[in-house]
């Protein structure tokens, strides 16, 4: 015979007393709403060293990877049941369908169907003139019967019933919960049901048939793999958009301690202390008299709404009014605190993992991470040089292994670390890392379970994969970067190979660019990660001696060509700059081909003569010369002042400083008439929107000495930033064609 028990899911009620329904039928066999081949998982999830919340996560075994979770939290009724039978030595399963059944990719006969239209809980919230939530807190959470309790929620089941669309997944569920249900009647005398309200109303008024017999003999599946994973309370929380999840899991646990000590009325009292302390601790004022106050007010809105005790929206509604002083952003933080909560799970050493979360834990062990198993972020500063203070090499060498580490995590798609690349300063030997865990970083590892059986197996098995798909020459040079920072000197010989290869093809100046880029950091880097880079630089020299010769030639472009053409310039510079082996004279003398040609775009022309002076390699006399022709007027307007804006790109400090310069300007557009004059003012306005708003007040200076007016007047053109219709006509100056210049 089976006894039937629905419940909510996260309701404390509903685990507080689905004990006393198992202590008062005795049964021989506990049923639970799960994916019936995940049954095993019940006892390491029950373990007296397991903290909750923690989750059973079943995922497919091939790509694309999908996953189905069934999340836990300590007074989670499913899970009140299953501590309960193994307490009492009872045999307990799971009862729903397999989890490959689940995950099946056969959209047509497994996929959900969805209702159109108002959802269920809608309906009830419109004749119940409540939120589903308070609705629930006023008729389950408080009730304090076990008889009235177990009527009330068979009616509540009755009723999700009635006001539900049927669909098709629910069906298939419910016949084979039956099925199993119906089998396990056959081996035991009394057979205990523990699932959904709305699935129990259902299985309990009809039996297992023919027809559910034949809709469950051919389930089509997936192959799949289950592991248990730590969860978190916001995770368990709806708001991180978890369809079954609870509004305040921190709350509810106030509500599931306070009903163990027979003191349930006590929870306002203790909710609304919470936010008062959370208040204090954060520099915010909040008195013993307005939680005195709260109380009150909680109560009486409690009495207004027919309440027995306070909701959570009763008492959230007082805190606003007398903590918040009438807003709710003044407490909005303490109440996501006290509702929500920050608290996460952990799962015992042996606990069921996959091979890649079995890695992550002892590395995290190794590498001394373990306190940054946390959902708040930290920050973590690396030093990667050689510890000369310790005695061990693993200590010597433990920043270095964590940077490696971490690398190798972001490169499998795990979010545990993210680097920190904003406050990073320019030191070639420290990194910066926010550090953070959530229930995803755990996902997310056992996704990475199908590219290796170790973090590092699956880093290599996804830079592999990613020089095998890499379209171009840059792209395979990030693959090499990646494999550097994550230590893995395998991939990074393979990674030289591919770049070696595609560098004999024809790669464009702007690839050739961003490639000798990613190749110099990897050279400076190199005497820090511990990994050989004397084969890097012959590709380097290769690659710089094809830029320099194609650089001419495709400098004759239009101007977005022109943008990645310079970026392209300045990071070849810097390269040159860092690395003796690279030919500096020859850059120098292209730079100055650059700079004296009418041919190339004038943008591209004017940051070659920018590098120059930068590197002190044009005298005054060749820069007025520059100058001079740029500005003439046997030079088109729009030339010149494309000309100047890459001139501004670089060295900003040495060109304000030259008063020269900006008097060949003033003069330049004083002689401009009215046609020519828009299109350079706009073009001069977005070239002065780069440069700070203390080099804006300097070059206001100088306009204002050569004009002889008032600073502030002459602030008025540099300062004002550019509006919609002159980009517009910014845009149409980019379609100029400098081809047959």
């Amino acid at each position: 015979m089976a006894e039937y028990f629905g419940v909510r899911h996260l309701s404390p009620a509903c685990g507080f007393y689905v004990e006393q329904f198992l202590e008062k039928i005795k049964p021989d066999i506990v049923l639970i709403e799960g994916p019936s081949d995940l049954s095993g998982l019940i006892s390491p999830l029950c373990s007296v060293q397991t903290d909750m919340p923690a989750a059973v996560l079943a995922y497919t075994t091939e790509a694309p990877v999908n996953t189905v979770m069934y999340p836990l939290a300590e007074f989670s009724p499913e899970y009140r049941a299953m501590l309960w039978a193994e307490r009492n030595n009872i045999p307990v399963k799971f009862c729903d369908l397999p989890s490959g059944c689940i995950l099946c990719n056969d959209k047509e006969e497994y996929q959900e169907t969805r209702p159109t239209g108002e959802s269920v809980y809608e309906k009830l919230e419109k004749i119940s003139g409540l939120d589903n939530d308070t609705f629930w807190e006023y008729n389950f959470e408080h009730c304090e019967n076990y008889n009235d309790f177990i009527a009330t929620v068979e009616e509540y089941g009755k009723s999700l019933r009635e006001l539900s669309e049927s669909d098709s997944h629910n069906e298939l569920r419910e016949a084979f919960m039956r099925k199993t249900i119906y089998e396990s009647e056959q081996e035991y005398k009394t057979v205990a049901v523990v699932t959904g309200a709305f699935h129990t109303y259902g299985l309990k008024e009809k039996t297992f048939t023919e027809d559910d017999k034949k809709l469950t003999s051919k389930l089509k599946q997936v192959q799949t793999k289950a592991t248990l994973m730590p969860y978190s309370y916001y995770r368990l929380s709806s708001r991180s958009g978890y369809g079954a999840g609870s509004k305040a899991p921190a709350y509810y646990e106030i509500l599931w301690k306070n009903r163990l000590k027979d003191t349930l009325s006590d929870a306002k009292t203790e909710y609304l202390s919470r936010i008062a302390e959370y208040q204090r601790k954060n520099d915010f004022s909040a008195s013993s008299a307005e939680v005195i106050e709260s109380v009150r007010l909680a109560e009486t809105l409690c009495a207004m709404r027919g309440g027995i005790l306070p909701s959570m929206s009763d008492l959230r509604d007082a805190a606003v009014a007398c903590m918040g002083h009438g807003s709710f952003g003044e407490i909005s933080l303490a109440c996501a605190d006290v509702e929500i909560g920050t608290k996460i799970g952990t799962l015992p050493d042996g606990t069921v993992r996959t091979s890649v979360q079995e890695d992550f834990m002892r590395q995290l062990k190794e590498l001394k991470l373990e306190r940054f198993r946390k959902a708040n972020g930290e920050e973590l500063e690396l030093d990667l040089r050689e510890n000369l203070r310790v005695k061990s090499e693993k200590s010597a060498f433990l920043d270095l292994n964590r940077s490696a580490f971490l690398h190798r995590l972001n490169v499998c798609g795990i979010g545990f670390g993210e680097k920190n690349s904003r406050n990073q300063d320019n030191a070639t030997w420290a990194e910066k890392w926010i550090i953070s865990w959530s229930p995803e970083t755990e996902i997310q590892i056992v996704e990475a379970s199908l590219n290796g059986d170790t973090i590092e197996m699956a880093a290599n098995f996804v830079l592999n994969s990613r020089l095998l798909t890499a379209e171009n020459l840059s792209d395979t040079a990030e693959v090499l970067s990646d494999a550097f920072e994550c230590g893995l000197a395998g991939c990074v010989k393979t990674a030289v190979n591919a770049v070696q290869k595609l560098s004999v093809d024809c790669a464009s100046p702007s690839d050739s660019g961003r490639t000798i880029h990613t190749l110099s950091g990897i050279i400076r880097f190199g005497s820090i990660r511990r990994i050989d880079t004397h084969p890097i630089q012959p590709l380097v020299q290769q690659l710089f001696l094809r830029f320099c010769l194609q650089l001419y030639s495709a400098s004759i472009c239009d101007r977005s060509a022109a943008e990645e053409l310079v970026t392209a310039v300045s990071r070849v510079n810097d390269a040159c700059t860092a690395h003796d082996f690279l030919n500096a004279e020859r850059f120098i003398e292209l730079l100055s081909e650059l700079s004296d040609s009418d041919r190339v775009n004038p943008l591209i022309s004017g940051f070659a003569c920018a590098v120059l002076m930068e590197r002190g390699k044009i005298d005054s006399q060749k820069l007025s010369i520059l100058i001079s022709r740029r500005f003439s007027k046997a030079n088109p307007s729009a030339e010149g002042a494309l000309w100047f804006e890459g001139l501004s790109k670089k060295n900003k400090r040495s060109l304000i400083s030259r008063l020269s310069i900006w008097e060949k300007l003033v003069e330049f557009i004083s002689e401009l008439d009215d046609d020519d004059f828009k299109p350079v003012l706009i073009c001069l306005r977005r070239t002065f929107g780069s440069f700070s708003p203390s080099e804006k007040s300097d070059i206001a200076e100088n306009i204002g000495e050569v004009l002889g007016v008032c600073t502030e007047q002459a602030a008025e053109f540099v300062m004002t930033e550019i509006t919609q219709e002159e980009k517009e006509s910014l845009d149409s100056l980019d379609d100029f064609d400098f081809g047959d210049i």
